[in-house]
């Protein structure tokens, strides 16, 4: 049984130009869905305008694109007109942060964009087209939600910054394993993402099948550094490791900057 609801509103005429205040109590009892219900509510334009599930589903109201680089300006109609704890924001950033930021909404004065509870934001956490959602706290404004992307498809993360190939590429000298990963956006592993991903997730090592390149010194002439193998395996390890002349073709791993 739907209940009776209470709320003033005001009812717009089909037949006439004046609008009509309603501050008593209305029940929506017809015989079907369709005459139980408030339809045609426009995006409320003031803080007492009433709003309509659309605008809750859209976030109209606390929803904008936000302009500039590290001190972002954000629009909000209608218009903030006091920062108060609890306020929830999301923004989509028109350009790449350089570093710890500020968020103004409706001028109210600039306002720190924190992660992990106290940690400014480093550079590239902002980026065009990547929603943020963020909660003022009485102080500061808190990102509750990832501020760095996926990984690609056949790609898994390492850590919060990096992403490494599920798969090893087929084999290639080590310049030819430098301008593939190039040429996919991405780049050869170092060293320290290989053995860090092979530990981390647990099929790597399954995949290791013979050397793979690594962009990092060997520390001797002319030599480029592998990992994942020596001379006397037979199977991958992730702490094994050598150097071979670069020209040899091994296979390799690209890495992703996330």
């Amino acid at each position: 049984m739907r209940q009776a609801a209470l709320f003033p509103f005001v009812l717009a005429s089909a037949f006439a130009s004046a609008q009509l205040e309603v501050p008593a109590r209305l029940e929506l009892n017809g015989a079907t869905d369709a005459d139980r219900q408030v339809t045609g509510l426009a995006l409320p334009t003031e803080v007492d305008h009433g709003a309509s599930v659309e605008a809750d589903r859209t976030n109209a109201t606390n929803h904008g694109a936000a302009t500039g680089v590290n001190a972002l300006a954000l629009a909000l109609s209608p218009a903030w007109t006091a920062y108060a704890p609890g306020q929830r924001v999301s923004f989509v950033p028109q350009n790449t942060n350089t570093g710890s930021s500020t968020l103004n909404v409706n001028g109210l004065g600039a306002i720190p964009l924190l992660k992990d509870v106290n940690v400014p934001l480093d550079s590239g956490d902002l980026r065009p087209g990547l929603p943020v959602h963020a909660v003022y706290d009485g102080a500061t404004f808190q990102v509750v939600n990832q501020l760095y992307p996926a990984c690609p498809v056949g790609f898994s993360a390492v850590n919060r910054n990096i992403c490494i190939a599920d798969l090893p590429n087929d084999t290639l000298s080590w310049y030819g394993s430098v301008n593939r990963c190039a040429n996919l956006g991405a780049r050869l592993c170092t060293f320290q993402e290989w053995l860090q991903g092979c530990i981390k997730l647990p099929a790597f090592v399954t995949t290791v099948v013979d050397y793979e390149w690594v962009d990092s010194g060997a520390n001797y002439n002319n030599m480029a550094k592998n990992m994942g193998w020596n001379d006397t395996a037979t199977s991958g390890n992730c702490t094994f490791g050598s150097r071979q002349v670069p020209s040899t073709k091994f296979r390799s791993r690209c890495c992703y900057d996330r």
